[in-house]
């Protein structure tokens, strides 16, 4: 069975392309950041990705502890075809059909669950590392930045002194941490990020 694996913050991340505009003065200077990495490896992003890790390593233990009740009960019937009478075999058969609900329930509930608990942990800091980053690059006269983790970047090369993806991480570490704002009525909701991939049964 395929392991779950840790959702790509993609659906919260800003796109390829213009990140920040600087004064004219700057006009042609260009960074690239991966953002992605700015995100979830500045001392926050390791604690939330900490949390999210171990939340997903629940809900794949009890999606492995049905699934596996399930295949024991699947072998059961299969074994048991010419031994088991009628009545044995519907129960099975009913067993089965009641743990696929449930597996099914389990899978419904992760992607939920863990969609709005990453949205929850890491939308703070991505406008953190937003503001960070557009800060940044008004004081350095940045005209463009480019999100190289973003797979709608068609960037080829990059020098590694136009990469200022270190800059940002020390300089969020750096940032004190805004207390968390209600959002005001009638606002968008930010972008959700895609659900996690819980195997299916």
């Amino acid at each position: 069975m395929k392991k779950v694996s840790l959702v790509v913050l993609i659906g919260l991340l800003l796109p390829a392309g213009l990140l920040a505009q600087a004064p004219a003065a700057g006009a042609g200077k260009v960074a690239v950041i991966d953002f992605q990495k700015a995100v979830v490896e500045n001392s926050d992003g390791k604690k939330a990705q900490d949390k999210f890790t171990a939340e997903l390593a629940k809900r794949q233990k009890e999606f492995e502890d049905k699934q596996k009740t399930m295949t024991e009960t699947q072998t059961k019937l299969q074994n048991g075809d010419k031994t088991l009478n009628d009545t044995t075999k519907a129960d099975l058969a009913k067993q089965i059909e009641r743990l696929n609900a449930e597996l099914q329930r389990i899978n419904d509930d992760a992607q939920k669950y863990l969609g709005d608990l990453q949205q929850q942990l890491f939308r703070p800091i991505v406008e953190k590392t937003q503001d960070v980053l557009k800060s940044y690059s008004t004081e350095n006269g940045f005209a463009v930045v480019f999100d190289t983790s973003s797979q709608a970047s068609n960037i080829i090369y990059n020098s590694e002194v136009a990469d200022i993806t270190t800059e940002i991480i020390r300089k969020v570490d750096a940032t004190p941490t805004k207390p968390a704002a209600a959002p005001a009525a009638g606002a968008p909701a930010a972008p959700r990020p895609p659900a996690p991939t819980v195997p299916k049964p």
